[in-house]
């Protein structure tokens, strides 16, 4: 960690050999995706490359620090892949009939007369309300970063946002979708 501090990288090559598969099963059982582990791994051995001259041995060994560093970086992508629904629909049994080819016809006209009628209700809005729902759902940002997005003070954009869900829970295409009557 001495050889670290003073950014010596075969330091952190020796440090990522001993201890990347330990931190990988972490994240790993946190979040259940390889890909996303891997991705853990590098941001934690970035963040100690980082943050070296924070180590206090007085505080613990060189291993329980990284391997913090590696549980909280997985819990971090955890949580912020939760916010942004990354695994919610993921819906793996419609892609059978993809790749055999037996779509339904119906639900897919349907879903495109759906899509183009919630685009007219969309249209109906003001541009700022429209924009901001359209980032809100369609993006997945929070209301912060639709903010920031759009250079609009939080106050501003929480009015855009509210008062636009209640232009469109007027609208009679988004009342009968609500309540299950398409056509």
């Amino acid at each position: 960690m001495a050889r670290l501090s003073a950014n010596d990288a075969n330091a952190l090559e020796t440090l990522f050999n001993r201890y990347s598969r330990l931190v990988f099963s972490i994240a790993f059982r946190i979040l259940r995706d390889y890909g996303e582990a891997e991705e853990v791994v590098q941001e934690a051995f970035f963040h100690l490359f980082q943050r070296a001259k924070l180590f206090d041995p007085s505080k613990g060994t060189a291993k329980a620090w990284i391997i913090q560093i590696g549980f909280h970086k997985a819990l971090d992508k955890k949580s912020y892949l939760d916010r942004r629904h990354f695994y919610v629909g993921t819906d793996i049994g419609c892609l059978d009939d993809m790749l055999i080819g037996e779509t339904d016809l119906d639900r897919e006209v349907g879903a495109r007369l759906d899509g183009m009628r919630l685009a007219t209700a969309l249209q109906e809005l003001s541009e700022m309300q429209r924009r901001t729902l359209e980032l809100f759902f369609f993006e997945d940002l929070d209301l912060r970063e639709v903010s920031k997005r759009l250079n609009e003070p939080w106050g501003n954009v929480r009015h855009h946002f509210y008062r636009g869900l209640e232009q469109l829970r007027k609208n009679a295409f988004v009342q009968s979708f609500l309540k299950g009557e398409r056509s």
